[in-house]
């Protein structure tokens, strides 16, 4: 049966790997809701991530572009939705939902 000796260094070691599985997990959560990255990217990175661990992180984080929006599309969202959206009156500009049949 092995041995098992707590060290002052051990706690350490504990702690660093419990970032980096909390860190890899993550950096998965995050592949796997881009919307930008198609089936074969996501296997792509998912498979860097796995197999160059350190590296395949720093290098998603840092070479993948961004799911934000440039700013020039900021500026061109969608009016806001009327009283009527969704009811029988929505086609029919001249009602609106509180006045009478």
């Amino acid at each position: 049966m092995p041995d098992f000796k707590f060290t002052s260094t051990e706690p350490l070691w504990i702690a660093v790997w419990v970032v980096y599985i909390l860190i890899y997990w993550v950096t998965l959560a995050y592949l796997l809701n881009r919307r930008r990255f198609g089936t074969h990217e996501r296997i792509l990175w998912f498979l860097v991530i796995t197999f160059a661990p350190v590296i395949g992180i720093l290098l998603f984080f840092f070479i993948s572009e961004d799911d934000k929006l440039p700013a020039t599309h900021a500026s061109q969202s969608r009016p806001p939705l009327s009283d009527t959206t969704g009811t029988p009156w929505q086609n029919k500009p001249g009602h609106t939902k509180d006045s009478a049949p």
